[in-house]
């Protein structure tokens, strides 16, 4: 019989095998969607065989420039294969990361777009002519982006995606959900009537469907024993889905859902996004009080820091006013002492890097995009005479700003985003009347297209 060890990631499984084989445990992540009623949460888990997965709650505020990475220019000696993508984010997010900042495994924005991976084989499509990012940056791009399943289908095939093997569950604010793999090198997708069951764990999706139909109530003759490891966790989760009552409590269900999908052992992470309220709970092996913040009641504006608080840390209930402002070295020591020690020296050396140097690429990727030379956006842009306005943005170190100015009033730039040289945002006049603005930087100059409400015109 093959054995299938699930986890994080391949990449990182190769170095773990050899010292985890001897005992034979199975790794595993899951992930779904419960939708009944006005009741609507997504789910997670990471089983890892007990060996201490760190994680770090990540607050990521909307209105900051990035600068994309792919896995190879963060763990190469000559940064091979480099990320030319940039983009100002558009949404905040709550993200749980283990590598690193705008490197997650999974989250939710401020307009519930939910997407978390688990691990499966992976054939990445190539394309030179698309831009590059690693998987997890690929996941904070989406989140800063983008509020809808379509638009996440879309992204799959607009990003040379690479790294190591994952496959993708992606949700949105009103419950439509998405299986996004790669398999052959195309992009496969499963939703709607080919999605049946709105859950993702780590098996490709079709073989799901197909185990799916030897249970009873599928077409099947086969019990579903909850309490029976043999029975995969797709069917489990189908049939915990239709038991569920709204008038329980949602995200007490979820939990226990998520404990009756386990893998073996306590779950590294359990981890739940309640659409509806946008409350965020989680609790992990080390610490299992359930620690819960609302994304209600967090400034997602870049006039904040971006803000971290450690998975583990002790006593649960509301950890709001726990979190503290990133730093590198804050980020460099978590990683050097909690990820470090749980992993081969290898898996951070083999692109030819010391383990230093390493901690020192991971934990200060982000500072390119502070840098002058790459803000290629800042300044003071002058539309056409038709449109007659002058467009003004302004950079503190990642955090953009601007304004608006028709020559005798000046207006706050709100909604700001940008994708490559491509720019929205949108202003209210002195007479409230709403502005939207689709911008192209060029090289001399910007084109710009201004729209406003029906009502308005």
């Amino acid at each position: 019989m093959k054995t299938r060890f699930q986890c994080i990631g391949w990449l990182i499984l190769s170095y773990l095998l050899v010292f985890l084989v001897s005992s034979n445990p199975v790794y595993a992540c899951s992930t779904f969607k419960l939708q009944k009623g006005d009741q609507l949460i997504y789910a997670h888990n990471l089983n890892q065989g007990d060996i201490g997965v760190p994680g770090m709650v990540f607050i990521n505020n909307r209105g900051v420039f990035k600068t994309g990475r792919t896995w190879s220019e963060l763990t190469t000696k000559d940064r091979s294969n480099p990320s030319s993508h940039s983009w100002i984010s558009r949404y905040g997010s709550v993200t749980f990361n283990a590598f690193g900042r705008d490197l997650p495994d999974g989250g939710m924005n401020e307009a519930g777009l939910y997407i978390w991976e688990m691990n499966e084989d992976a054939d990445y499509p190539e394309n030179t002519g698309l831009p590059k990012l690693d998987q997890m940056n690929w996941m904070q791009y989406m989140l800063d982006q983008y509020s809808t399943t379509e638009e996440a289908i879309l992204c799959a095939s607009e990003i040379e995606v690479s790294g190591w093997g994952w496959h993708f569950f992606v949700g949105d604010a009103q419950g439509n959900t998405v299986a996004i793999a790669f398999i052959n090198g195309k992009v496969v997708v499963y939703n709607n009537e080919t999605m049946p069951v709105p859950g993702l764990f780590n098996t490709p999706y079709k073989r799901e469907m197909e185990l799916l139909k030897y249970y009873k109530g599928y077409g099947g003759q086969y019990e579903i024993d909850l309490e029976d490891p043999q029975v995969p966790r797709y069917v489990k989760t189908a049939a915990l889905m239709e038991a569920y009552d709204p008038s329980q409590n949602v995200v007490d269900y979820g939990f226990h859902m998520l404990e009756k999908i386990t893998v073996n052992d306590v779950p590294e992470w359990s981890v739940i996004f309640d659409v509806r309220s946008a409350d965020v709970h989680f609790k992990t092996r080390k610490n299992p009080e359930i620690k819960s913040l609302s994304m209600k009641q967090i400034d997602f504006s870049n006039l904040n820091p971006v803000k971290i608080l450690n998975m583990d840390a002790e006593r649960g209930g509301d950890v709001s006013d726990r979190f503290q402002a990133y730093s590198n070295e804050t980020m460099k020591e978590f990683i050097r002492d909690l990820v470090v020690p749980i992993l081969p020296e290898d898996f951070f050396t083999e692109g030819g890097l010391t383990i230093a140097e390493y901690l020192d690429r991971t934990a200060t990727h982000t500072d390119r995009a502070s840098q002058a030379e790459y803000q290629f956006f800042k300044g003071v842009w002058k539309t056409s005479e038709e449109i007659g306005l002058t467009l003004t943005l302004l950079a503190d170190q990642d955090r953009v700003r601007g304004t608006v100015s028709n020559g005798k009033d000046v207006y706050d730039v709100d909604h700001l985003s940008m994708i490559s040289n491509n720019l929205t945002f949108t202003f209210r006049t002195k007479g409230k009347r709403l502005m939207e603005a689709r911008s192209t930087i060029l090289d001399d100059g910007l084109e710009m297209e201004l729209y406003t409400t029906e009502e308005a015109a």
